[in-house]
């Protein structure tokens, strides 16, 4: 075996075994690196400007309360479980459904309706793109606020 390997040696020039070596050598750190490189943590990128961070909270799109009070094209909206108010303004390209895909017109809602609205949010206000009635959740109808009586204030 041993006159074999000094047979070999002497056809292979001493460059030769030192390049194969070197690439051999090589070879293995890239593999290495790659090993290293695919266990470090790199921090998350940084959103671009203007853009909420990844684990901000959603954007509100619309809101849910019974209807209080239709004025011409402005809705006063109630949530029954806090009494907060909302005024939703509808137009002429807000889609109104009673049911799935049952459109319906602006003067078919009635007040103490529950419904829905996606939009885009003011201060206390929505511009409606979308109201949706909502049946059959077992609630009772809602009856619209009462305005509170002053009794000093009667004639």
């Amino acid at each position: 075996m041993r006159e074999r390997f000094l047979s070999w040696s002497k056809s292979v020039a001493a460059l030769q075994t030192i390049a194969l070596i070197v690439l051999c050598l090589l070879l293995a750190s890239a593999f290495g690196l790659g090993v290293i490189v695919a266990q470090v943590n790199y921090p998350p990128p940084l959103p671009p400007l203007g853009m909420p961070p990844r684990n901000a909270p959603a954007p509100v799109r619309g809101t849910f309360g019974a209807i209080d009070r239709i004025d011409g094209n402005v809705i006063r909206l109630r949530d029954p479980r806090n009494g907060r108010t909302w005024l939703v303004r509808t137009g002429r390209d807000t889609v109104i459904e009673s049911g799935p895909r049952r459109p319906i017109p602006l003067n078919a809602l009635r007040p103490g309706q529950r419904v829905f609205v996606v939009g885009s949010p003011g201060s206390n206000e929505w511009d409606a793109q979308f109201i949706g009635v909502v049946y059959g959740q077992g609630q009772q109808f809602v009856p619209p606020a009462q305005l509170p009586v002053c009794e000093d204030c009667i004639d």
